[in-house]
């Protein structure tokens, strides 16, 4: 009995080391799993919001650190453009009382409450000479569906379902993704989406280069997030979107009809200024919409040539013990069986027959 206690008493103290042992791996991973995800996480997400000195900002932009441009500046000012900052400013803004002590400044909106129809260079202007802190622009996306065999606009347009296209991003806000205005810039940083609908409104998350289980059909996934550092952008895969493929069934991927392209940028909380995205305050700022209408496929014309065959025979002469018969043109047609007919013969014949019958019938009597 002892024995058997001391072993449950062994068998529970393994149970809960080992259940403690698990339990504290568990956790262990999931910690370092909540570290590494953090570590990817926060960097990104906050890699945008430090300017160097007179770097690009956008209205819009929230939560700034400005803190490299100021250099103990109190008020910042805005000149007109063409106007020389020696005189009196068109627009100012106080960052810092008189009395009070200049601190780093981390968190800036760029509201466009205060900078909206101020666009261009900000000058401090509380000390002399005035030197540049940042340069205000006014956020600007464009989105086009672009004709690449002609290198044009259809935007809105109908076109044949056959005609190359690709997405075209225009705008102002490559400065954003550059070591030299943010100098926290991570690679990975990226602030476009971009969405595909059919006409039935569903979303399209890959396109096919050609119909399913051809040799060289490719499924390749729609490119959603584009990332890019210049003005212009085109979707790198455009060309290869085949709307004629079918899937594994044989039935159309991709149906004739209106195709919807759909762009948002949220730079630094950007799309909070701007409200909801398409509305009328967002389009061009923070969204931008382009469709394109597909026409169906061209039919399918079948081509049957046909062989006329020679259904007429060559002449065959036929001999017959007393009569030489020509056969002309026998035709293939199916042939008709015809009722025989007998044409009675004159009177005066059938008369005569039976006179010289009977002559000879007393003819050989006499004999």
């Amino acid at each position: 009995m002892h024995r058997k206690m001391k072993y449950s008493f062994y068998e529970c103290h393994n149970v809960y080391h080992n259940g403690f042992e698990i339990t504290f791996m568990q956790g262990k991973y999931l910690f370092i799993t909540f570290c590494v995800i953090f570590l990817l996480i926060a960097p990104a997400a906050a890699s945008l919001n430090k300017i160097a000195a007179g770097s690009p900002v956008f209205i819009g932009e929230k939560n700034i650190d400005i803190s490299s441009s100021l250099y103990g500046c109190r008020i910042i000012a805005w000149w007109q453009n063409g106007t020389s900052p020696s005189g009196s400013p068109a627009k100012n803004v106080t960052l810092f009382e008189i009395n009070t002590e200049p601190y780093p400044i981390y968190h800036f909106d760029f509201s466009p409450e205060i900078f909206a129809g101020h666009t261009g260079t900000w000058y401090c202007d509380d000390k002399k000479p005035n030197f540049p802190v940042f340069d205000v622009r006014d956020p600007q996306i464009s989105l086009k569906v672009w004709d690449t065999d002609k290198d044009q606009d259809v935007t809105g347009m109908t076109i044949p379902r056959a005609t190359n296209i690709t997405y075209r991003i225009d705008t102002n806000l490559y400065p954003a993704l550059n070591y030299g205005n943010r100098p926290n810039f991570n690679p990975s940083d990226g602030f476009f989406t971009m969405k595909l609908t059919d006409p039935m409104n569903r979303n399209v998350p890959n396109i096919y280069t050609g119909t399913y289980g051809l040799a060289n059909t490719q499924i390749l996934p729609f490119e959603n997030n584009p990332f890019f550092t210049c003005s212009t952008y085109l979707w790198k895969n455009g060309n290869a979107w085949d709307r004629a493929a079918r899937n594994i069934q044989g039935d159309p991927i991709y149906p004739p009809g209106t195709y919807s392209f759909t762009l948002t940028q949220n730079l630094n909380n950007m799309q909070e200024s701007y409200g909801i995205v398409g509305g009328n305050g967002s389009i061009g700022k923070t969204s931008s919409l382009a469709t394109v209408t597909f026409l169906p496929g061209e039919p399918l014309v079948m081509t049957t040539s046909f062989v006329t065959v020679a259904t007429t025979l060559p002449e065959v002469t036929i001999f017959t013990p007393a009569t030489t018969v020509t056969a002309m043109a026998i035709q293939t047609s199916p042939t008709v069986a015809k009722k025989t007919t007998y044409t009675p013969l004159p009177a005066w014949i059938a008369m005569l027959g039976i006179g010289i019958a009977g002559f000879l019938a007393i003819v050989r009597r006499n004999r």
